[in-house]
């Protein structure tokens, strides 16, 4: 089914509104299909452990958590959730017919001010880090926490989470990272773990730890 919806959506015929030239770019969990002026995120099918994206209602779900979450930050830039409908054989976006997909749509931010090229061409001064660290920091200062949210803060689950990130990437020693550095990340992360217990307890107890 996704397969379908990948290649409709390389189509110009199946946006809500005439996208120009698409590209689309592959991550590990998403389709990211760039329009001229919008771009539109449909999550993968895949289940990795940490997340799971395998059935529909998974994927409005999570669509909606993105779009309401990163609003926090970035309201102008997130605009809504849409469906990917199928209609007589045809795939549109806001389409008529049965829902068969869904997608976060996003303000295309200007290729210009991407910090890669701001970089590139050295405009980044210490006013537009200050500037980046202040929104961060607000950002976090105001952020929510209680009892569960500590939890996710605590040497046991942040432990429980790191042995399932290398538990997932054994199984690509060899190929995409070599056996050495495996171990060396290995060790180094659950020394860390192993030298500030009192570091992470300390965390939670201050209440830093923010959803």
């Amino acid at each position: 089914m996704q397969d379908e919806v990948v290649k409709a959506l390389l189509n110009p015929e199946a946006y809500d509104v005439e996208p120009g030239k698409i590209q689309l770019i592959q991550t590990h969990i998403s389709f990211i299909f760039l329009t001229e002026k919008f771009v539109y995120k449909v999550k993968k099918a895949v289940n990795l452990g940490f997340l799971d994206f395998t059935t529909l209602e998974k994927r409005r779900y999570y669509c909606e958590k993105e779009l309401e979450l990163n609003r926090r930050l970035c309201e102008d830039m997130y605009l809504e959730v849409v469906t990917i409908n199928r209609s007589n054989g045809s795939i549109k976006i806001k389409g008529k017919g049965q829902v068969i997909e869904y997608a976060v749509k996003m303000r295309r931010f200007p290729q210009e001010r991407m910090m890669s090229r701001l970089l590139e061409e050295n405009k980044v001064d210490m006013k537009i880090i200050d500037k980046i660290a202040k929104t961060i920091s607000d950002f976090h200062s105001k952020a929510e926490t209680n009892e569960r949210i500590n939890q996710f803060g605590s040497l046991k689950i942040i432990e429980a989470n790191w042995k399932e990130n290398f538990d997932q990437t054994k199984e690509f020693i060899g190929i995409t990272i070599s056996y050495n550095d495996f171990n060396q990340i290995y060790k180094k992360v659950y020394d860390f773990m192993d030298k500030n217990v009192l570091l992470f307890e300390k965390r939670v107890n201050k209440g830093k730890i923010r959803d």
